[in-house]
């Protein structure tokens, strides 16, 4: 057993074919490699689907009845085998070769322990121009044809295609408490990947990218829309609060809340319902977008600063 490929899904029964089916193609000899699939708690036929191709693949699939990515993954940490663990998502179409190719990766580059490689679309149906010009398609949909070949800053790993040496892992898949999906919450703080990256990089990890390891990854329809595009961007704002707190800290704050992140969403927040009413443009786009994640940012820190005071009052009532 050389590599383990890690993925949690909720819900989806509509990508895991196309997936499932292009890693039936894999080049890597069944018997060096498996998949750990944790189903998430779905309510669709997630489980069916995975079930079915357990006779085709070398698939071990498992059940996590606690909604969120984070939990489902920190289950399929204890079914690792091998030194190369591929973390991955359920809606992903990889090369015949892409297990091949990191594996040659990591010999290749002994000095490094985090592995990223290429991420292309699949889209179910293409964004119009102005998305394509002005959207962050990094962030939106995790791309990264831009990204050259070479060392990389461990933030820039994305989810969908990354590996990592099994010896630097530890025994848990350990980020920030409520980062990343979850079914249960409308808007949940994005960059659970990257916060993992992170630490492990905080570790003494080194990351590198290559393009040779290739996925497509699914973009659904509805995730074109400006309504999605718009949430996303909230819940980026919302991650790079707990991810990227050091941009916070030198910040002027009132109860614990930006000042001047709070006075621009409120001088933007009048004109961001008119610019709603006006036809698309590039300039309404990107101040739309801007506020969006102006808005996650003022959520996530209203958020936490609510979790605090529970805290202390639960403190207060112990006390008593």
């Amino acid at each position: 057993m050389k590599v383990t490929v890690l993925f949690s899904t909720y819900n989806g029964a509509k990508t895991l074919p196309r997936m499932l089916d292009a890693l039936c193609a894999s080049t890597l000899k069944k018997d060096e490699w498996k998949i750990v699939a944790v189903d998430n708690n779905s309510n669709d036929d997630t489980s069916q689907v995975l079930k079915s191709y357990q006779n085709r693949l070398p698939l071990e699939v498992y059940f996590e009845p606690k909604q969120g990515k984070q939990h489902a993954l920190t289950l399929g940490f204890r079914y690792l085998e091998g030194e190369l663990v591929i973390v991955t998502d359920d809606d992903i179409i990889p090369e015949p070769d892409w297990i091949e190719q990191y594996i040659a990766l990591a010999n290749e580059q002994p000095e490094f322990d985090i592995f990223g490689g290429l991420i292309m679309p699949e889209w179910e149906q293409k964004p119009g121009p102005l998305l394509m010009k002005y959207g962050h398609l990094g962030i939106l949909y995790a791309l990264n044809d831009d990204l050259p070949e070479g060392p990389i800053s461990a933030a820039l790993i994305s989810g969908p295609n990354s590996a990592f040496r099994r010896s630097i892992l530890g025994v848990g898949y350990i980020v920030h408490d409520d980062l990343g999906p979850d079914a249960t919450v409308a808007q949940f703080p994005m960059g659970e990947d990257t916060a993992f990256a992170l630490r492990l990089e905080k570790n003494g990890a080194k990351a590198f990218h290559s393009r040779r390891p290739q996925v497509r990854h699914i973009v659904r329809k509805g995730y074109i829309e400006e309504s999605w595009v718009l949430r996303r961007g909230e819940r980026y704002g919302m991650g790079l609060v707990i991810i990227r707190p050091n941009l916070f800290d030198s910040k002027a704050k009132i109860h614990g809340v930006p000042v001047a992140s709070t006075l621009r969403w409120l001088l933007m927040a009048p004109a961001s319902c008119i610019l709603r009413a006006f036809p698309q443009s590039g300039f309404r786009f990107k101040l739309l977008w801007a506020q969006s994640v102006r808005q996650g940012i003022l959520r996530q820190f209203l958020k936490q600063r609510s979790a605090a005071s529970n805290a202390v009052y639960t403190r207060m009532g112990a006390d008593q």
